[in-house]
């Protein structure tokens, strides 16, 4: 169990930290229904659908215990592990009472299941299911079977990136990092220290890092089209994730609850993002109409 111990570990080793890690994770993998619902229409921003769906009948708690705001907690965490580790895992997990039939049989009926991300990799594969290798507290490693219609398997590959993109994008950026060198260079009294120098040239690299995803740590001195360029890129990525999130925890429901489970829905405020920039650059609406459009206040 040591080494199962030490290979969840390594498989689950934390990002490296720097001054861009929290921000990164913060923008990209959580906040959905603050940058993506309605104004004002956060708290209702995840739902399960159809009223009386079986899994409304059976989530524990129903849809006071499983809020907008749990669900979204849930998609964060999946959003964050895939992006750091390039794999998550939800686990589907079912409470049993016994019913006893007129003729004395006994079996077991579903009462109420519980979903969450399971943090662990799996052992071994059954015609059954899994016998997955969970992480807790303390580092404690525990085994638990589970059928295949109990977990549901995340992966960043389908959402065409590599296992390590994220994280590459990551160390390029903490690269760009010039606090330490700076310190160290105006400490020594360097005559030949350019700070104008390193900031121009750190923020160059770090534009060019996160020129495929939509990131702006810092906005002095790049421009307004610029600007709203980002934050439609940012916007995308995350309704590219979100709704594989959405769309492989509902296949999940599907299989354990069968036909009728109903659906979680994530209530985006869709908007044309290509439509909105091709008018912006035809001039058809001006920086101002758009950006109250991209951004709430």
């Amino acid at each position: 169990m040591f080494s199962t111990n030490s290979k969840i570990k390594r498989i689950y080793r934390a990002p490296k930290d720097s001054i861009y890690s929290h921000r990164f994770f913060s923008n990209l993998a959580s906040g959905y229904s603050f940058t993506l619902g309605k104004k004002g229409e956060n708290q209702d921003f995840f739902s399960f659908e159809p009223d009386g769906c079986q899994v409304k009948k059976y989530i524990k708690g129903g849809q006071y215990y499983y809020s907008s705001y749990e669900i979204e907690q849930i998609v964060s965490r999946i959003a964050y592990s895939l992006m750091a580790y390039g794999r998550a895992y939800l686990y589907i997990h079912p409470e049993y009472s016994v019913k006893q039939e007129d003729d004395g049989a006994k079996t077991q009926v579903l009462s109420s299941f519980e979903i969450g991300e399971i943090v662990g990799v799996i052992k071994r594969k059954t015609k059954e299911g899994y016998l997955f290798l969970r992480m807790g507290y303390n580092s404690e490693v525990r085994e638990i079977p589970m059928t295949k219609n109990q977990l549901v398997i995340f992966d960043l590959k389908e959402l065409g990136f590599s296992k390590k993109y994220f994280l590459g994008v990551m160390k390029k950026l903490s690269k760009c990092d010039i606090t330490a060198k700076s310190t160290e260079m105006i400490a020594n009294n360097s005559i030949f220290y350019d700070f104008t120098y390193h900031v121009e040239k750190k923020k160059y690299a770090e534009l060019k890092a996160i020129r495929k995803i939509g990131l702006s740590f810092e906005t002095d001195k790049l421009s307004d089209s610029y600007i709203m360029y980002k934050k439609i890129q940012e916007d995308e990525l995350k309704i590219r994730f979100l709704e594989y999130i959405v769309k492989r925890i509902n296949e999940g429901l599907h299989n354990f609850l069968g036909d009728n489970a109903g659906e979680l829905i994530a209530h985006i405020d869709r908007k044309d993002y290509k439509k909105l920039w091709n008018d912006y650059t035809e001039g058809m609406i001006t920086g101002t109409e758009l950006t109250k459009v991209l951004f709430r206040s």
